[in-house]
């Protein structure tokens, strides 16, 4: 199994203030597999527990076994899986707020 990769790090919270952060990684740039949460305390960030994490590994396991009719051709991308783990984070930092 590869190492990760950092996709993408998104930040939460007023523009200039930001007070959650995920650290969106993956297999490659277009398959994340989870997310790290950081929330700033005391001016530094500090990793929660909490990890989020996405199937875009294993749904596209069982789409490439699914669709595998023996074509030569790639397989266009299905689905925006990076834009599906954004939303993701953004939702979780959304359900997150008192």
């Amino acid at each position: 199994m590869a190492d990760s990769i950092l996709i993408e790090t998104l930040q939460f919270g007023p523009d200039n203030a930001p007070v959650q952060k995920y650290e969106i990684y993956g297999d490659d740039e277009k398959t994340p597999t989870y997310a790290l949460i950081y929330r700033q305390q005391d001016g530094d960030w500090q990793k929660l527990d909490e990890k989020l994490s996405f199937a875009a590994r294993d749904e596209q396991k069982e789409v490439a076994v699914a669709m595998d009719y023996g074509s030569g051709d790639s397989l266009p991308e299905l689905r925006d899986l990076p834009g599906e783990a954004r939303e993701r984070c953004e939702q979780h930092w959304q359900s997150s707020q008192p």
